[in-house]
């Protein structure tokens, strides 16, 4: 049986299949991008961005969340939001929080008609914000935000997440492609090797990631070394959500692509009230390490996907299905919006 082989070397860097990969997969997938207590009061609002696109999110009384490219019509200038409007930090056109324009300032008559902010599609799971930029929201196409999330949210239904308090972030700058990140953490196979101290407490031996083709998301597991069954899950969803919850809390991780060969790579935490100090803190000790060591394995990687030397290797069915699959999932995504030669 032929052996699965990774993409082309050169996808992990160039500034063309990036372009695809911002429309192809960023823009057409449910993207996390605030906690829904940033958003509790009328009013409030959150600016984000999604692989380049920059939104703007506000909780507009009476009516809810809405959701925005933060971009003005007049001539793309950033917007502020200011309670009951937004405002052009430009040129100081004004929108309601329906995104209608409703002063152009220093036009007078010759204001334009229906000039509009353009929608974006908001949900909220769990207390998580979550946008979609593509299909318009407008037209309502698309997945509902739960139809996509699929197994992945049935996989954390028996955790109280809602309880947890937030506990901080941590925002981590690589240099890399994002799926030079991504293809690490879809896989159990380099702990021995790059974590010693996580090699220590799980038996990597059997370390299992399955994959789940509909709804395009991945878990993975492993025994404690004394044996004892894993109390939480550790959860990934395409193409960049990780989600490691405990009884007593939880970290969210997004892989966010800043560029061909940048990644921020941003932790939320989140404990439970009663939740120990000490194992809170030595909770996100581990974390960092873990972070450091997979910035150095991962930067390693890159410098030599780019020396023009290596350009595919094989995947192993028993350790790397998961990279396969997403490897796969970024591939099909591309080629259906725009084929790139894989040369």
């Amino acid at each position: 049986m032929a052996l699965e082989e990774t993409l082309p070397a050169r996808w992990y860097g160039d500034p063309e299949i990036y372009r695809a990969e911002r429309t192809a997969v960023f823009a057409r997938t449910w993207q996390l991008v605030a906690r829904a207590e940033q958003l509790a009061e009328p009013g409030s609002s959150v600016h984000a961005e999604v692989a380049g696109f920059p939104v703007v999110l506000v909780h507009a009384p009476g009516s809810g969340l809405k959701a925005f490219h933060d971009v003005c019509a007049h001539r793309g200038g950033p917007l502020a939001c200011a309670g009951s409007s937004f405002v052009c930090g430009y040129h100081g056109w004004t929108y309601d929080l329906d995104g209608r324009l409703v002063r152009a300032r220093d036009f007078g008559a010759d204001a334009p008609e229906g000039a509009a902010l353009r929608p974006v599609a908001v949900d909220v799971w769990r207390g998580f914000v979550f946008v979609r930029l593509s299909p318009s929201a407008s037209a309502g196409g698309g997945p509902s935000l739960l139809d996509d999330l699929g197994g992945f949210a049935g996989a954390a239904a028996d955790f109280p997440m809602e309880s947890f308090r937030f506990d901080g972030e941590a925002v981590h700058e690589l240099r890399t492609n994002w799926k030079t990140y991504a293809d690490n953490y879809l896989e159990g196979y380099h702990i021995p090797i790059v974590h010693p101290e996580l090699d220590g407490t799980i038996d990597s031996r059997r370390y299992e990631v399955d994959v789940h083709e509909d709804g395009r998301w991945v878990r993975h597991h492993a025994p404690a070394r004394d044996g004892s069954a894993t109390t939480g899950v550790w959860l990934w969803r395409h193409p960049n959500l990780a989600l490691n919850v405990y009884p007593d809390g939880m970290n969210v991780e997004r892989f966010l692509p800043a560029g061909p060969a940048r990644t921020l790579v941003v932790y939320w935490y989140f404990f439970a009230a009663d939740a120990d100090p000490v194992g809170v803190e030595e909770s996100r000790k581990l974390s960092a390490s873990l972070m450091d060591e997979d910035r150095a394995i991962c930067e390693a990687v890159q410098r030599n996907l780019d020396a023009g030397v290596y350009d595919r290797g094989p995947l192993s069915p028993r350790h790397e299905a998961g990279v396969a699959a997403f490897q796969r999932w970024v591939r099909d995504a591309v080629d259906a919006v725009e084929p790139v030669d894989a040369g």
